[in-house]
């Protein structure tokens, strides 16, 4: 997890979005913050041509203790906020991404401690040098490794304390990340509890995961159907990482073939695979991949990986913004590359033509059993 932290600081500080439960006159809506761009193409409003985009920055940085304290209140309701410096003074905040999920990095030369509110939204942390802890006062309070994610409370306001040091954050908005875990099940949207921590073998595939996505999604030129993509495989890496078991989790078992190979399909459904690649991920022949999931799936490896990409377009074409992104994009992002081969699939599967996905009601997510529901 060392390896992600460093390239995220190095690549780009990531300083913290605005807090959205607080007004700003330059934000038409809640859910997706105006940014005005000159150097992309306009439409006039004016004397002024602008266009607003799916990508936002803010970079944030000082040598003033009071200055570091009013940033933590903005972005996370803090209060009681103690800022201690011992020499010289010195903080750096960046925060890129788009309305539903935001790379962050702060920065700060000096122990600070408060009460931090971010409001409806979902925070994934981990402290470069550790140390760092949430709820101090509390039982169930944690204690940061350098490295190792851990999911922030959610929901209620927390203390935490924090040494001099790099914090990396991964913020998702509430609605997008709970509209995420329903997809496809009979559950309606609900908050999220997670465990604050989880064996570290759990974390594996997530940790893959942001060191997969992470240049990416600090790249402001990757927008439209490439983003929409990335933000549904960091949420969905977040939830199989840190969702609750019955049982609060139990020590790592060994993992099946037919595991390894989904897996493998659910972390590269969106770069070309082959029935070998897959088998090979899974360390069995095709043949033993193919009987396998034949027996247990009830159809081939490929068939599997088609139906995944194909949910994963849906997704992405019902969270995109027909302004912003194509059906090619999404389709490409997913691991398509014959756009007639899919728009038949798609159609086929879901009863309507893609372009139909894209162009319906903003951001609406269809969960089975349950009401259509609006996330932006």
């Amino acid at each position: 997890m060392s390896t992600v932290a460093a390239r995220a600081d190095s690549a780009h500080p990531a300083p913290l979005r605005p807090d959205p439960a607080r007004p700003d006159p330059e934000r038409p809506a809640p859910l997706r913050p105006a940014l005005l761009r000159p150097d992309r193409t306009a439409v006039s409003e004016g004397p002024v041509s602008v266009r607003r985009v799916a990508v936002h920055e803010v970079h944030r940085s000082g040598t003033e203790p009071e200055a570091a304290r009013e940033l933590l209140e903005q972005v996370y309701g803090a209060r009681e906020v103690v800022i201690d410096p011992d020499g010289p003074f010195h903080f750096r905040y960046r925060s890129t991404g788009d309305d539903r999920v935001s790379l962050r990095t702060s920065s700060v030369t000096a122990r600070r401690s408060g009460v931090l509110a971010p409001g409806r939204q979902y925070v994934l942390a981990w402290s470069v040098e550790g140390g760092v802890v949430i709820d101090p006062d509390r039982e169930d309070g944690v204690t940061l490794r350098p490295g190792v994610p851990v999911m922030v409370p959610a929901g209620r306001p927390f203390a935490t304390t924090a040494p001099p040091g790099t914090m990396h954050l991964v913020h998702f908005d509430a609605d997008f990340l709970e509209a995420v875990a329903v997809v496809g099940t009979a559950r309606v949207t609900v908050p999220l509890a997670f465990s604050a921590s989880v064996p570290s073998t759990h974390l594996e595939s997530l940790q893959t995961t942001l060191r997969e996505v992470a240049p990416a999604m600090l790249d402001t030129a990757v927008v439209d159907g490439d983003r929409a993509v990335l933000d549904l495989r960091l949420a969905e890496a977040v939830l199989a990482a840190f969702r609750p078991e019955p049982d609060g989790g139990q020590p790592d078992v060994p993992v099946d073939a037919i595991d390894r190979a989904k897996a493998h399909m659910y972390a590269h459904f969106g770069v070309p695979l082959t029935a070998a690649d897959i088998a090979g991920a899974a360390d069995v022949s095709v043949r033993t991949l193919q009987e396998t999931f034949q027996r247990v799936e009830g159809t081939t490896p490929t068939a599997f990986l088609r139906d995944l990409r194909l949910g994963k377009a849906r997704v992405a074409l019902q969270l995109a913004d027909v302004r912003e992104t194509s059906v090619a994009a999404v389709a490409f992002s997913c691991g398509f590359r014959h756009m007639g081969r899919f728009s038949g699939s798609y159609a086929g599967r879901y009863g309507e033509h893609p372009g139909d996905t894209l162009r319906g009601p903003r951001r609406r997510i269809a969960v089975a059993g349950g009401p259509v529901r609006t996330v932006g």
